[in-house]
């Protein structure tokens, strides 16, 4: 009997141990995105697991936050798994549907499990003048100074209405977390401007 223990306990442990590593990625625990934003350095990216509001358009997509007004993050898709990739889809484009035309997108609050890149490096040809006050935005409206590659939908779910990032009953077009500090010192940015209504597009 005490040996059968002696072969059979190493193996249950290395099983369980298995078992734990391979279940890390999902389970690890949210990093704020606040955090990442404003933290994760110039060239640096990270594997995370992160909360946010997300908003879908034919000219970005972004995940923005409470506490970081100003900032958005870039989104890109590289799904491994497609699970909860209709629900996004159908939840982000609800208001489009209803009414049979294109706008503004819906905000949704997901989980997103992915790779975390910080601002990104300026083109070292350039010269050394401009690198230095050169800070070159993910997207093409050079918004969002960081961006995350999507490889796993964790959770989607409707955004609150009293949600911080949900837009006022008196400003429906006005994201309160969605600025660009860019343009006109916090002016806050229409999402019309930034954020034109699309599906989101998998990579």
């Amino acid at each position: 009997m005490r040996n059968k223990f002696l072969i059979l306990g190493p193996l249950f442990i290395s099983l369980m141990a298995g078992q734990l590593t391979a279940q890390s990625p999902s389970k690890s625990q949210l990093v704020p995105l606040c955090e990442l934003q404003t933290k994760v350095a110039q060239g640096e990216h990270r594997t995370v697991r992160v909360e946010g509001v997300y908003l879908a358009g034919l000219e970005g997509q972004y995940l923005m936050t409470m506490g970081c007004s100003g900032r958005s993050t870039e989104i890109e898709f590289a799904l491994t798994s497609h699970r909860l990739w209709s629900r996004l889809v159908q939840m982000s484009n609800k208001t489009n549907a209803r009414k049979h035309a294109a706008g503004d997108s819906d905000a949704v609050l997901v989980v997103f499990q992915g790779e975390f890149y910080g601002p990104r490096v300026p083109d070292p040809k350039l010269p050394e003048t401009i690198r230095r006050n050169y800070h070159p935005g993910w997207d093409h409206n050079n918004v969002s100074m960081t961006k995350l590659v999507v490889h796993a939908i964790q959770s989607v779910e409707p955004l609150p209405a009293d949600h911080f990032c949900a837009p006022l009953k008196s400003a429906p077009q006005q994201w309160p977390c969605f600025q660009n500090p860019a343009q006109e010192g916090i002016r806050r940015i229409q999402p019309a401007e930034c954020v034109p209504t699309a599906k989101p597009r998998a990579a």
